[in-house]
């Protein structure tokens, strides 16, 4: 007497398992809220709310590295062909990355920048920091001179001057 199941039954076994289990993630997937907009706002007033409250460091202390890097990043200014030429105009001084989304080297520049902001906020500094998608924007990275990725411009009383200083925060 053989009491072995054929394995044939095994595998089919197994598929209808795996059928039930996409089938029951996709079913949780439709049901879940398309707007994610509005958890985003929600974090982000949270965030703001949290700021608000006692000693920045004891904010940085409670929140993780994603989310610290998220605020930051927050704090650095997304120019557009709209916003360039009057934030570059309207601030005394303006430090400026020119990116593009596929560039490695801006990929790896961007937190560092985003820390850089931070740090001078928290210090008070009038320096603004901006990023601007010069692939996106093609037009506003002609007007302030991008020509390679990444860049960095400064600009004081909305003149560009030359800037010499390094690649880290």
């Amino acid at each position: 007497m053989n009491l072995r199941r054929p394995p044939w039954r095994l595998a089919l076994g197994i598929l209808a398992i795996l059928l039930l289990v996409i089938n029951f993630s996709i079913l949780n997937a439709e049901d879940a809220p398309v707007d994610d907009d509005l958890e985003e706002i929600e974090e982000l007033i949270a965030l703001d709310e949290e700021e608000g409250r006692g000693d920045e460091w004891d904010a940085h202390a409670k929140l993780s590295d994603a989310e610290v890097l998220t605020k930051a990043q927050r704090i650095v200014l997304e120019l557009n062909s709209d916003s360039t030429r009057r934030v570059i105009e309207q601030n005394e001084f303006v430090l400026l990355l020119g990116y593009a989304p596929w560039c490695a080297r801006s990929a790896e520049l961007m937190p560092q920048f985003a820390e850089a902001a931070t740090l001078l906020k928290e210090m008070r500094s009038p320096v603004v920091l901006a990023k601007l998608d010069a692939e996106r924007y093609p037009r506003a990275a002609s007007d302030v001179e991008i020509k390679g990725f990444p860049t960095l411009l400064l600009f004081v009383n909305g003149t560009r001057k030359a800037y010499s200083g390094g690649f880290s925060a």
